[in-house]
């Protein structure tokens, strides 16, 4: 099993920086994802460490060799691609065969190696179809066995499954996590998808603007960000802001929320975020909260999604599990909502002073 390193890895297109000395180090057999909204520079560090673009500065390393100015074909790495990127005219069999030819790899290797490969992602039955035939998860399957069938040092992942109806991605995701757990391999993994980071990562790496915003386990991300931004992107998000008042925050004349979080001084402007899952509901009278009332009421299959307006304040979104006491509230019922004091996410406000 080989290591990933980055350090100070940048990229920069004329006074635009793109990837702004990234360093982070995947473990041998890890898979990280590299998380983070569009232009973020997830998919710029992807193609430097493939060898498909030159990098402004930094190195990259596997295990103990600079293989920065190493070309392409000469790293042993393993792409998947978004669009699969299969050959029409060719059968599942010689699709993963290809790269195999390339290393000079033949007769009965050639067939024991392909063999493997459509074993690891159990499409051995469908080796004489083309790409045609196949489901889209199928084709994807047969481009992961194309992949790991050269046994590449490091696997990378370019948002292999943004092209998949919601099932499949699923479906996907498992099959990724038990290859990558069966085989060991070094996996970088770059999605703009939580979910699918959360699901599949030993590690995320998330980031904006070109820079790490928190690299931690997928509990740490959730459960401790590292910053207003993590806070912002992870989880299904309230964005709202205040103003900071003896430990609570308040979110508007008379509605204060307790946060163990806040680090500002009295009176400081903040962004304040509260994920819906963490808040709880209650109908009226029943809890010491923040009063309001529902709006709206969205059946989502294992949850319900409520709109709820604070009274004299704004609206927040709050999600509960279909299956619970608050699911079959009606629209206008009075409810107070709580949250504990170190799930309310405290942040500076943008421009303040």
């Amino acid at each position: 099993m080989t290591s990933l390193s980055l350090r100070n890895l940048t990229k920069r297109y004329d006074t635009a920086t793109i990837v702004n000395a990234v360093s982070l180090d995947v473990e041998p057999g890890q898979l990280v994802s590299l998380l983070g909204p569009s232009g973020c520079g997830k998919t710029t560090i992807l193609r430097m460490i493939a060898g498909l673009l030159e990098p402004t500065g930094g190195q990259i390393l596997f295990g103990d060799e600079d293989v920065t100015t190493r070309p392409a074909n000469r790293r042993n790495v393993g792409l998947v691609f978004q669009s699969y990127a299969l050959f029409p005219h060719m059968t599942v069999f010689e699709n993963v065969a290809f790269g195999l030819r390339r290393q000079g790899i033949k007769g009965a290797d050639l067939k024991t190696r392909v063999g493997e490969a459509l074993d690891q992602v159990r499409l051995a039955a469908l080796a004489d179809r083309f790409p045609r035939q196949l489901s889209g998860g199928q084709q994807q399957r047969v481009a992961l066995a194309r992949s790991v069938a050269p046994r590449p040092a490091i696997l990378l992942f370019d948002e292999p499954l943004s092209n998949l109806d919601a099932q499949l991605r699923e479906e996907m995701q498992i099959e990724i996590k038990r290859l990558q757990a069966e085989l060991k391999l070094t996996s970088l993994f770059v999605t703009h998808d939580q979910h699918e980071a959360m699901s599949l990562s030993d590690r995320i790496c998330l980031m904006s603007g070109g820079n790490i915003q928190q690299f931690a386990t997928p509990e740490e991300v959730y459960f401790n960000p590292a910053n207003g931004f993590v806070s912002g992107f992870v989880g299904s998000p309230n964005k709202l802001s205040g103003v900071l008042c003896d430990g609570a925050v308040e979110l508007a004349p008379g509605l204060h929320l307790p946060s163990s979080r806040a680090t500002q001084g009295a009176g400081s402007r903040v962004r304040v975020t509260l994920r819906q899952e963490d808040l709880a509901l209650a109908p009226e009278g029943q809890a010491q909260g923040l009063p309001g009332k529902i709006v709206l009421r969205i059946f989502e299959g294992a949850s319900v999604q409520y709109i709820v307006a604070l009274t004299g304040g704004p609206e927040v979104m709050v999600r509960v599990p279909s299956r619970g006491n608050q699911a079959d509230l009606p629209t206008g019922t009075g409810v107070v909502l709580t949250i504990p004091a170190d799930r309310v996410f405290v942040a500076p406000e943008e421009g303040a002073a």
